[in-house]
């Protein structure tokens, strides 16, 4: 599994020319569904700044660059044009994450996900920098449901049973 943060920065090529179409700026995720959909791009057309390529178009997603069969696969991308609930990764990161009973597990620093399918399989929490140093940060497996507010996610309460080491992995 893979972390959806490392992916922001990467170079887009195209496998048949080489060439770089663009840097990842954001990334697209649909909750419900649990998957990635797609990938906003830096410089991929001069005149808006929606442009993006949709998951299913990634060819390949490697450690230093994502791969895009073809250049045609740009298109214009915005969460508003698709389908479900879906969410900037950057509208998601550093928010609190609390139970539905008021325990709060942490803060969401980052998202795992399977870089073959897009899946989503789990979010990465931090207690804070002097804890994860001494006992590392914790995964939790994406919940089944969960309210995504301004600024917290709330889940249920039988996600505090489901945490576990990074160490670990889900």
């Amino acid at each position: 599994m893979e972390k959806l943060r490392n992916l922001l920065g990467l170079p887009v090529l195209v496998t048949e020319t080489g060439t770089q179409i663009g840097e990842v700026k954001e990334v697209i995720l649909d909750l419900e569904q649990a998957v990635v959909r797609g990938i906003v791009l830096v410089d991929a057309n001069l005149f808006t700044n929606n442009q993006g390529v949709m998951f299913k178009d990634v060819c390949r997603v490697g450690k230093d660059a994502i791969m895009l069969r073809t250049a045609y696969a740009v298109q214009e991308l915005t969460p508003a044009r698709m389908p479900g609930t879906v969410y900037y990764l950057c509208n998601l990161l550093d928010k609190q994450i609390y139970t539905d009973t008021g325990l709060c597990l942490g803060i969401l620093v980052d998202a795992l996900f399977d870089d073959a399918t897009g899946e989503i399989k789990a979010y990465e929490l931090s207690d804070g920098l002097i804890i994860d140093l001494l006992y590392g940060r914790k995964l939790m497996p994406l919940p089944q449901a969960q309210v995504v507010g301004q600024e917290r996610l709330i889940v249920p309460d039988t996600m505090t049973s489901l945490l576990i080491p990074e160490s670990k992995e889900v």
